[in-house]
């Protein structure tokens, strides 16, 4: 494609993916085996831009050329979208499902464009009647969390060289596993009956875990002994994982070491879980339960099964009993007696304290110092930000 591709954050539905999108462009979030920069960048083999809301543009180059195509940044690419977008013209929007998903011009023209509810039904806007992917929240991630590894899995087999399987593990359906170079895996259950497994380089899968796909172990992951891992899991790059896992997506540098269950959650980037902490999914009545709305102040429509959604640099005590349907906000240490509440705003230190900013990027650094990273000044800013906003 001859203009650059900006993956650009809607604000009619960025806010929905609270408390990832406070410190994070949509796009930026990894999910499936990739961000979803990255896997725009590996189908169309060139470098992608992020536009998204102003205190974060900081965290992201933008693109050196006035025009671009601005595609919203909740759409997965597939190779139908991707030549569609290279039959825009100038000033020409694209429709799914009447949905805004891609506009062709500059800056100002695409927020404009975005950011404005009614559609034109002008020859300046055409249809998509291919079939796309798009994520509109959070919940909706975990929703469609396993045909994403699915669809991301299909490029990777056609591109990556495959590992052999080791002997010593029991494995099912073996075209459904993807073991990449340097990954370490042996006496351990795959079973890709369900889905498929990928497993990424430098990876470790101790002794004795079982996975049962879709599932996704991320690069210098670990996944200790006696994990059992169920379908539609994706652990990010260097993570540490035990215990019961399902349904959840783990995002990079963040761990989950001991026992104890997480299901159908969100976490984000470097955050940490302690030893018998556990998440309910669902309401002992069996009826449905709402999720916290950060925009609206309020709890939003119901579903069925919801754990936790934790934003980065979260850590969470030892023993801990989190409610269902919990929403924690980023950079808190969350503690108390019994059953949690289901709100955590950011900066929480227990229940009714916060954190001043300077010890919170204390502890941050302190965590990142683990895993031999700091923080850089763009991220301290934004956390600054942030922090600023509450008080």
């Amino acid at each position: 494609m001859n203009l650059p591709i900006v993956l650009f954050d809607d604000a009619t539905w960025r806010d929905e993916f609270y408390p990832f999108s406070v410190n994070h462009s949509i796009a930026d979030l990894r999910y499936g085996i990739y961000t979803q920069r990255e896997r725009w960048e590996k189908l169309t083999d060139t470098k992608v831009y992020i536009q998204t809301i102003d205190y974060l543009s900081a965290l992201y180059e933008p693109p050196t050329q006035p025009e671009a195509v601005f595609v919203a940044a909740n759409v997965l690419p597939n190779m139908e979208l991707i030549n569609s977008l290279q039959q825009l013209s100038k000033q020409q929007g694209l429709i799914y499902a009447s949905e805004k998903i891609a506009y062709r011009g500059n800056l100002e023209e695409a927020k404009a464009y975005f950011n404005t509810n009614s559609i034109s039904t002008s020859e300046k806007n055409i249809a998509f009647n291919g079939t796309l992917i798009c994520i509109n929240s959070a919940i909706d991630l975990l929703a469609k969390n396993s045909a994403i590894i699915a669809s991301d899995f299909q490029f990777v087999i056609a591109k990556q060289q495959n590992n052999i399987i080791h002997p010593s593990n029991y494995v099912e359906n073996a075209e459904g596993i993807h073991i990449s170079p340097n990954a370490t895996l042996k006496n351990v259950s795959l079973n890709a009956a369900d889905g498929p497994i990928y497993i990424a380089d430098n990876a470790l899968i101790m002794e004795g875990s079982f996975l049962r796909g879709p599932i996704v172990v991320g690069k210098n992951s670990v996944v200790k002994m006696g994990a059992t891992i169920y379908g539609g899991t994706c652990i990010g790059n260097n993570c540490t994982v035990g215990g019961e896992v399902k349904n959840s997506i783990i995002m990079d540098f963040s761990n989950k070491a001991h026992h104890g269950y997480l299901g159908d959650s969100i976490i984000g980037n470097w955050c940490n879980i302690g030893a018998g902490a556990s998440n309910s999914n669902i309401k002992n009545s069996g009826e449905q339960v709402t999720v916290w709305n950060d925009s609206l102040k309020k709890y939003s429509p119901p579903v069925q099964k919801c754990g936790v959604l934790m934003g980065d640099y979260t850590r969470i005590a030892i023993n801990a009993s989190i409610n269902t349907a919990t929403a924690i906000g980023i950079a808190c240490n969350v503690f108390g007696v019994g059953l949690l509440p289901r709100h955590f705003p950011h900066f929480s230190f227990g229940i009714e304290k916060k954190y001043t900013i300077e010890q919170a990027l204390k502890e941050i650094q302190q965590w990142k110092g683990f895993k031999n990273s700091s923080t850089t000044n763009q991220e301290i800013k934004v956390l600054q930000h942030i922090f600023e906003q509450l008080t």
